[in-house]
């Protein structure tokens, strides 16, 4: 008896630390965070929904039977929680959209793809509208942010090509990483990386400019050091800040779009006031130049 109360009093306490981890990114009154959470659904349905046409149109006569199907569900279901309607089983559906769509690719689904599934389950099961579900709601998208940029740091210094700057040397073959990244590098650097082709026997990719060198590890490192900073107040907004504008840097040179968006959105969700609302004319803004790029109203970018 003594031994089982003891082992509930033990569990208690792990609970209670548990929950001031979870809770250490708090900070909003209810019913800012409502509005808060109303504003990134409504931003997030506007980017899945306008990817999978982005995805389509190129390859219109190309598309798989599966994938029209799935278009249209999305399709409805987007368009539902951008007004409000349904906005449940319009997540449900979405989510059951999206699982089959990264069945279906797997293994060549995009990474992203995986994240945008989990946060469309996440809004299926909680409720902006409820005030102990909006709490755990807003947790759980910040720690998601957390746990991305984090993760993404640590796996860059873990695997090592970012410590001697192999990746971005491998990368400068790409032209637009080029436009971003080839002032880092001298002129003789830059045109041998651009004529490597990945191929086997190709290389050295280690870089012998140190700008591109400490370019690189200042990207693992200002991953890791702004999750770390976003968790405190004190040094959250200065922390999005400077994370929206890496975001920024590292999306114009590998162009992907739709995970910059969606990051874009969870980033926000740590601003002061009421920036989630506003934010979303931005983005309805991009995704129509998207739009149209893809129809051929706008002169060609590639993006992903």
């Amino acid at each position: 008896m003594v031994a089982r109360a003891d082992a509930t009093a033990c569990a208690g306490r792990g609970a209670t630390r548990g929950e001031r981890l979870f809770a250490l990114v708090d900070g909003d009154r209810h019913e800012v965070r409502a509005a808060r959470l109303a504003a990134f659904e409504q931003a997030f349905a506007l980017i899945v929904g306008a990817e999978y046409w982005l995805r389509a149109l190129p390859r219109w006569d190309e598309l798989s039977p599966l994938y029209l199907p799935l278009l249209g569900v999305a399709t409805v279901a987007c368009a539902a929680i951008v007004f409000r309607v349904a906005r449940r089983p319009a997540f449900l559906a979405l989510a059951a959209a999206h699982a089959v769509l990264v069945w279906s690719e797997f293994p060549a689904t995009g990474n992203h793809a995986y994240l945008e599934l989990a946060l469309a389950l996440l809004a299926a099961f909680l409720s902006p509208d409820d005030e102990a579900e909006a709490q755990l709601y807003l947790r759980a998208l910040r720690w998601t942010t957390l746990i991305v940029l984090f993760a993404s740091g640590v796996q860059k210094l873990a695997q090592g090509y970012y410590v001697n700057g192999e990746y971005l040397a491998f990368s400068l073959g790409s032209p637009s990483y080029r436009a971003v990244l080839g002032f880092l590098v001298s002129p003789d650097e830059l045109a041998r990386f651009a004529a490597l082709r990945g191929e086997v026997g190709d290389g050295p990719y280690r870089p012998a400019s140190w700008p591109l060198l400490a370019a690189s590890n200042a990207i693992w490192l200002a991953e890791i050091t702004l999750a770390s900073a976003l968790v405190w107040r004190r040094t959250r907004a200065v922390a999005m800040i400077a994370a929206a504008l890496l975001l920024v840097v590292i999306e114009a040179a590998a162009r992907e779009v739709f995970f910059g968006l969606v990051f874009a959105s969870l980033l926000l969700t740590f601003a002061r006031g009421d920036v989630q609302r506003p934010a979303r004319w931005v983005v309805a803004a991009a995704l129509l130049a998207l739009l149209a790029v893809r129809a051929g109203w706008l002169p060609e970018v590639t993006f992903y």
